[in-house]
């Protein structure tokens, strides 16, 4: 039985791999400007006041890209939930490194 190779270099390389596959997270950050989208959603689409308190909302720009994996993956909130917690290409979408910090199905 071959043993598996170990790889220092094994996040780069998958990366690299799903780029070469042609994978349609790496394409949309690429060609999408979601910094920019995320400032014209909240001058469009202004957050309401935390003067009452309250949970610190997600960044916009956070909350813009899960809603395109859930659309482009066609998930349920709690579908999307786990595969956030999962997919360790959906986290680099995000550009999250802990799976702590991603919002529950009720917040999507």
């Amino acid at each position: 039985m071959m043993k598996p190779r170990i790889s220092l270099f094994a996040e780069q390389e998958l990366k690299d791999g799903h780029a070469k596959l042609g994978d349609p997270l790496v394409s949309l950050s690429e060609h999408v400007d979601s910094k920019a989208l995320a400032a014209r959603t909240d001058t469009v689409a202004p957050r309401p006041s935390r003067a009452k308190g309250g949970r610190p909302p997600y960044p916009t720009g956070l909350m813009i890209k899960i809603l395109v994996l859930q659309q482009l993956y066609n998930l349920a909130g709690d579908a999307l939930e786990y595969q956030l917690l999962d997919r360790r290409r959906f986290l680099r979408f995000l550009d999250l490194t802990e799976s702590g910090s991603i919002p529950d199905a009720k917040t999507i």
